[in-house]
């Protein structure tokens, strides 16, 4: 099976195109800027490069079966990146794969963010109503908007929550801060996630792609919520040492966003952690449920997130980041 991937030189990206190679009848096309990064991660013979992004690449081969849609932004320096790349890129993605005659099906990862938190529901499910409280969490919103009425072929939308495991950047920072003893928490409420391994994350989705599915969407998460204090925990035990737990006050928290915001503007470096992602973590809760995968995709998370969480902290420590 011929198979398009973009966004397949980022953190799910690396692990999803790897999930694809162990079956030998697929060969995986990368949709890449740099071909010199796709190369770096030392992908088998059967990763072909396009080079371009989502607005220059030139027509793709006619013979593409599935594509999934990857490529996104979710950190900015301006709200107008996320238009650009998150709709617009979207939209010119869809013009090119309408001359696909063998094409089946197009997956996108999206994201919980375009759900938003928990308000009223213990646990979000698929066909509840949006409410993102982010402007990201609007973009990827707007985006599956776009899938759903443009798309050429059948869809799948799968919404990730936390996504954590090797190659996850995002999440360095706070690991940083636990190797110092610290587990950070905000305000004094009890704060409970979702969350997903990376490596779990990949077979969903194609799982989703195998399936008879056609038009839906799905949360492909762990079966049951961790509390905060829980998964930091957890993630803390492979490092060792001692911990206490800090608590930010709120307040604080958005004063820290505004000046990570300044920083982001003066030096034009993204970070992750800015007043758009304050807008999400003020919420304690985010949860949402593996039913609808489990019953129609017959798929669930099999690592645990203890033993998915001491593999990623190896990989950081061999990575020589921690």
């Amino acid at each position: 099976m011929k198979i398009l991937v973009t966004g397949g030189t980022g953190f799910v990206g690396n692990h999803l195109i790897r999930e694809l190679l162990k079956e030998k009848e697929n060969t995986v096309y990368a949709l890449v800027r740099d071909k010199k990064k796709l190369e770096s991660l030392n992908f088998p013979d059967r990763v072909i490069a396009i080079a371009g992004d989502l607005f220059t690449a030139e027509a793709f081969p006619p013979d593409f079966e599935v594509v999934f849609h990857l490529a996104a932004l979710t950190k900015v320096i301006s709200p107008r990146e996320f238009i650009h790349c998150n709709h617009l890129g979207t939209m010119a993605l869809l013009d090119k794969l309408r001359p696909l005659k063998e094409l089946r099906k197009v997956v996108l990862l999206s994201s919980l963010a375009a759900a938003g938190p928990n308000r009223q529901s213990p646990c979000l499910r698929e066909g509840m109503p949006e409410n993102p409280v982010s402007l990201y969490g609007k973009s990827k919103l707007a985006q599956e908007k776009i899938l759903r009425e443009q798309c050429p072929v059948p869809y799948i939308i799968i919404r990730a929550p936390i996504v954590f495991g090797p190659g996850d950047l995002d999440m360095l920072t706070i690991f940083r801060v636990l190797k110092k003893g610290i587990l950070p928490a905000l305000g004094r409420k009890e704060r409970k996630y979702s969350v997903i391994y990376v490596k779990d994350l990949v077979k969903g989705m194609i799982a989703a792609a195998d399936s008879p599915c056609q038009n839906e969407t799905f949360y492909i998460t762990n079966a049951e919520p961790v509390p905060w204090d829980d998964f930091m925990l957890a993630a803390h035990l492979p490092m060792g040492g001692e911990i206490r737990k800090v608590t930010v006050p709120v307040p604080l928290a958005w004063f820290l966003a505004e000046l990570s915001e300044m920083r982001i503007r003066i030096s034009k470096r993204k970070t992750i952690f800015n007043r758009d992602k304050f807008r999400e973590i003020r919420f304690p809760v985010w949860t949402c449920s593996a039913e609808k995968s489990r019953e129609l995709l017959h798929f669930q998370s099999l690592c645990p997130t203890d033993s998915a969480l001491r593999e990623t902290i190896r990989w950081y420590q061999e990575q020589h980041f921690l």
